[in-house]
């Protein structure tokens, strides 16, 4: 019989860990508490005419590539007429001076990022792996013969998410209590459409401002020129104004108009809050044999990326199943 593995959480990285899994010829079940998978793979659907459901990525902004497997994987994706290449030069936002800065090539897609991890679950779903989404997982008991997850018996389990929300269901209290010290950073992501063309920029890193940290042309982003905007605010000012969010939407929206000169009236807007949005680095602790976390605190470039490629090494974790 194969091991049977346990996947809890549909981001980047359970989505990884799952297809090495399968390639190690697993039985793979993925369990998700959310209604859509992808995790910080953030999309808001439009209300409004012309752009009626159109997607706007209000989670994770874009991706950058610097590792040849991942990029192996983009090169998949872009086959697939999944992303394209946004931009390489961002502005900044400083003191109110604009300058421009160039760095790596952002890739983007055109249904939001969120049609990444359908993707691949949809690839998965041909080769045995069960998803199932809305899904909330309350305990998860490892034993040395093997792992109770709600119950149900596994010969391993994936956690692919936030060590805070790990320390939540996993009975091992020295787990709990090394999870539980993961620092996480919060963000408010607002967006809004105007009733003019698309602003100039692509993007631009807001410095210096207490409210605001980027500011996105989503209509650039996404390659259909829609003059769509979405406003990523500060960790400082998110943590303080976690609850109650739609009272501080018009101040987001209101000081993203001001940088970006922007003269046109606002025909619909929208806020969302990310509790753990951004992590700092984290030390991987000890694991039983039959136990893995993984996700993006663990690189010290916390991105779609490093998500992707913890997923890939799953398996120096699991070394029941190795």
């Amino acid at each position: 019989m194969p091991p049977k593995v346990a996947v809890i959480g549909s981001g980047v990285s359970g989505i990884s860990a799952a297809q090495k899994l399968i390639e190690k010829n697993c039985a793979v079940t993925i369990f998700d508490q959310g209604i859509n998978p992808g995790g910080r793979l953030g999309i808001r659907s439009l209300r409004n005419p012309p752009f009626v459901n159109r997607p706007v990525d209000v989670g994770a902004a874009y991706f950058t590539i610097s590792d040849e497997l991942f990029k192996k994987k983009v090169a998949e994706w872009q086959t697939n007429k999944l992303v394209h290449e946004w931009t390489d030069t961002f502005h900044i936002f400083d003191d109110y001076e604009i300058t421009t800065t160039t760095g790596p090539m952002r890739y983007a897609t055109k249904e939001g990022l969120r049609s990444l991890a359908r993707f691949e679950l949809a690839n998965l779903a041909t080769k045995g792996v069960q998803h199932f989404q809305e899904r909330k997982i309350s305990l998860v008991v490892v034993n040395d013969k093997n792992v109770l997850v709600d119950e149900e018996v596994f010969d391993a389990v994936v956690l692919a998410m936030p060590g805070l929300q790990a320390a939540k269901i996993i009975s091992d209290q020295e787990l709990v209590n090394q999870l539980s010290k993961q620092i996480w950073k919060p963000i408010l992501s607002t967006w809004f459409v105007i009733d003019s063309d698309t602003p100039k920029y692509d993007a631009m890193f807001v410095n210096n401002h207490e409210v605001i940290s980027l500011i996105v042309n989503d209509g650039k982003r996404r390659g259909d020129n829609a003059p769509v905007v979405n406003v990523l605010t500060t960790h400082n000012y998110a943590k303080s104004r976690l609850e109650n969010i739609n009272n501080y939407l018009d101040e987001i929206v209101d000081h993203a108009i001001e940088i970006w000169n922007i003269q046109s009236e606002i025909l619909e807007k929208g806020i969302t809050r990310w509790s753990l949005a951004q992590p700092e680095t984290a030390t991987r602790v000890e694991t039983p044999e039959r136990l893995a976390i993984i996700g993006d605190a663990y690189s010290n470039k916390p991105r779609i990326e490093s998500a992707w490629l913890d997923g890939q090494a799953v398996l120096t974790q699991l070394l029941a199943i190795v």
